[in-house]
């Protein structure tokens, strides 16, 4: 099996995992914000395993869904800011769907290069840091804790790693890197994430 393969196979069983285990969680609490995590991980694997089996779509499911996933995912981020505060203090939950409005933006934005980057860029950079903020309030006493950070720590490499030198340098023989530095962090975010939601 070709290097890439391998790759494809680990982020498809990771973000497939993440995906299967959300979801499971979200038929059991029926709960808006695991459905969100879920279709993020979902959406994200789908590229990856039709990659995996050679599968030539007719669009570039890769750029399509990173974007949508993102997307997804900073819903899902709405959905735990809102969790987190009071009940009076909650805005509604229609709300949490306001980052949809961007996918008819998505047509506009796929096919220029510079455009698309900036956005993708933009999206992971501020999902990762709402998320740290979010993670690092809600768990800062929490027991556990040091199992997001590695998750996170992870995770943030990959950004870092991809945005500041990978594609700025384009180096595609390398994104490789990134791809399990993310998998990795997945996955031991994920598992935090599925106890203490098992617990509430």
């Amino acid at each position: 099996m070709e290097p890439q393969k391998w790759v494809d196979l680990v982020v498809s069983f990771s973000f497939g995992t993440a995906f299967i285990l959300l979801f499971k969680l979200f038929l059991k609490k029926r709960s808006l914000l695991e459905l969100y995590f879920s279709l993020a991980a979902f959406v994200i694997s789908i590229p990856y395993l039709l990659d995996l089996f050679q599968i030539d779509p007719v669009i570039d499911l890769f750029q399509w869904g990173k974007l949508i996933s993102i997307t997804i995912y900073i819903s899902g981020l709405l959905v735990l800011i809102r969790e987190s505060k009071p009940v009076f203090a909650r805005f509604p939950i229609y709300l949490t769907a306001l980052p949809f409005v961007s996918f008819l933006f998505f047509p506009l934005l796929i096919n220029s290069i510079v455009i698309k980057d900036l956005i993708n860029a933009t999206y992971q950079g501020g999902a990762l840091v709402v998320t740290v903020l979010v993670f690092t309030v809600n768990q800062a006493r929490a027991k556990g804790r040091r199992y997001y950070i590695i998750g996170i720590s992870f995770i943030s490499a990959a950004y870092l790693s991809y945005w500041l030198y990978l594609n700025r340098l384009n180096e595609p023989d390398l994104i490789w890197i990134t791809e399990i530095l993310l998998s990795v962090g997945i996955l031991v975010t994920l598992f935090r994430f599925i106890k203490s939601q098992q617990v509430q």
